[in-house]
C-alpha cells in the first residue's frame, strides 16, 4: 500500500470512530436534557405546592396539588406573554444624540 492508500485507511478509521463518538455524546444530552426537564418539573411543583396543606398519598390531595401546580405554571406562561408585550412595545431603536449626551457626562 502506498502513503496515499494509508491516508485515505486513516482518514475513514478517523471518520468512523468519530460518528460513534458523535452520536455516543448525542445520545448522552437527550438524557441529559431529559433529567434536567424532570428536574425542573419537580423543583416548580415544590415551589408551586409549598405552605399548601394536602395530603398527596389521597386522590382528593393529589388531584388538589396537580391542579395547583397547573394553575402556577399557566400563571407562569401568562406573566411571559405579558412581558414579552411590553418589551415588544418598547423603542428598542439607539438614539446617537442621547448615547453621545451620556458618554460626555
Amino acid at each position: 500500500m502506498n502513503v496515499f492508500q494509508w491516508v485515505v485507511v486513516a482518514i475513514i478509521i478517523v471518520a468512523i470512530f468519530l460518528f460513534v463518538k458523535v452520536r455516543y455524546i448525542k445520545h448522552k444530552l437527550t438524557w441529559i436534557f431529559i433529567l434536567m426537564l424532570i428536574l425542573l418539573t419537580y423543583i416548580g411543583f415544590l415551589a408551586s405546592t409549598a405552605g399548601q396543606d394536602f395530603d398527596l398519598s389521597t386522590f382528593e390531595g393529589s388531584q388538589t396539588a396537580i391542579k395547583l401546580y397547573l394553575a402556577w405554571l399557566s400563571n407562569g406562561f401568562d406573566n411571559m406573554k405579558v412581558l414579552t408585550g411590553q418589551a415588544t412595545k418598547l423603542d428598542w431603536s439607539t438614539n446617537k444624540s442621547k448615547m453621545v449626551e451620556k458618554l460626555k457626562k
